[in-house]
């Protein structure tokens, strides 16, 4: 994969996606990691796997910490939700 789909964002969260593989429930994906482990926007030289539900839209890290929640990644966003419109 070309590298600077390894730089953190939405849209290489997006990218990576449909090529990558499910572990438990879980999409791999890889990011450049900063001196605390966590995702970076910049390369780093050192590469981390992380873990995405897209049923919650939470990203986890390898010790499946809780890195990133975004609607934008959770495939049920809007389930559940009370509809503001009332029937009369």
């Amino acid at each position: 994969m070309d590298e600077r789909f390894y730089t953190f964002s939405l849209e290489n969260v997006l990218h990576q996606l449909p090529h990558a593989r499910k572990e438990h429930g879980y999409y791999v994906l890889y990011f450049y990691v900063d001196e605390n482990g966590m995702p970076s926007r910049h390369p780093t030289g050192q590469i981390a796997p992380f873990y995405l539900s897209t049923s919650g839209g939470i990203l986890r890290d390898s010790s499946f910490n809780i890195v990133l929640y975004s609607a934008k990644l959770d495939a049920y966003r809007g389930y559940g939700r009370l509809n503001d419109e009332r029937e009369e």
